[in-house]
């Protein structure tokens, strides 16, 4: 799944061709197919009635594109000036691009969403093969997108330690959870851990400040190294421009497992927390989980000494 790094990429490989530009048309397609008879497969991916979906968006100015989480944020300007402002709220799911093509025709067998825009040459297609992706339009953001947590690339340090060292929860599940922090996943969780030295089963509550702030530094210094070469294409991401993400060649731990550690040859492990599978190294990143009893290497050695 596209995760912060990713649909920053997107949104800024979006904006300069976006951002002032007016959405014309709205075609919602069907397995590739304009055909109004053919299976609605856009249907999976519209949260949004499509009559409203299509009204609400055509003739509206784009003013903002920005990410909130792993969410787009686009907002619009209707065409009537009293009309409130409309928000298009893009989810790309595990699969989804956002693609800008040089025809109003479907280029793939999955696209279910095309714009047209007032600039010649350009159309912005949405795809989505899985079709866990959203799109919705509201004028008033929900509830839910609200209650999740501060952006990593935001929040102050002294936040993000209260925060982590008020939680007693394993380290990586917080990590993932959205109302924690909201844009992080499982990639970037496995890295930042790995830049801290910390164990992905370590409890929050246990880190000491300085290891917290290591953490906080870490995950701040991943993504960004992320953004700057355009995120990771371990499967199909693209950006914007059908550009694909350099990260992944940077990876320390994620998909790494069994080969050795790029700091100390240690072969990397994997684990399962909160239902993700979990890359680390059992030498770089000691900890025990006090949650589950299981202790890393290093301390479960340690218990088999004779006094």
């Amino acid at each position: 799944m596209p995760e912060l790094p990713e649909v920053e990429t997107v949104v800024r490989t979006l904006r300069p061709w976006l951002v002032g530009r007016r959405i014309t048309g709205v075609e919602l397609c069907s397995n590739g197919a304009t055909n109004g008879r053919a299976n609605r497969a856009w249907r999976q991916v519209l949260v949004t009635p499509a009559a409203v979906f299509s009204r609400s968006l055509r003739g509206a100015r784009v003013e903002t594109v920005r990410r909130y989480g792993k969410n787009i944020w686009i907002e619009l300007r209707p065409p009537r000036e009293s009309t409130a402002p409309v928000l298009l709220l893009i989810h790309l799911g595990m699969t989804g691009r956002l693609l800008w093509e040089t025809s109003p025709d479907p280029q793939r067998p999955h696209t279910h969403c095309i714009f047209s825009l007032d600039a010649p040459g350009r159309w912005l297609h949405y795809s989505d093969t899985r079709r866990f992706g959203k799109l919705r339009t509201v004028r008033t953001p929900p509830g839910a997108l609200l209650q999740l947590g501060p952006d990593p690339l935001e929040i102050s340090r002294d936040e993000f330690c209260q925060r982590i060292r008020s939680r007693r929860a394993m380290v990586k599940s917080l990590l993932l959870d959205q109302r924690f922090l909201r844009g992080l996943g499982n990639i970037y969780a496995d890295e930042s851990l790995f830049r801290a030295g910390i164990h992905p089963a370590a409890i929050g509550s246990r880190l000491t400040r300085n290891r917290a702030v290591r953490l906080y530094d870490s995950i701040r210094e991943t993504l960004e190294a992320a953004i700057a070469l355009g995120g990771s294409s371990v499967s199909d991401y693209l950006n914007a421009e059908g550009q694909a993400g350099w990260f992944q060649q940077e990876h320390a731990v994620y998909l790494r497992t069994g080969q050795p550690c790029v700091r100390c040859g240690t072969p990397i492990r994997r684990m399962v927390i909160a239902s993700r599978g979990t890359h680390f190294c059992s030498r770089c990143q000691r900890g025990v989980s006090v949650r589950t009893g299981q202790a890393t290497r290093r301390t479960a050695s340690r218990k088999k000494r004779k006094p």
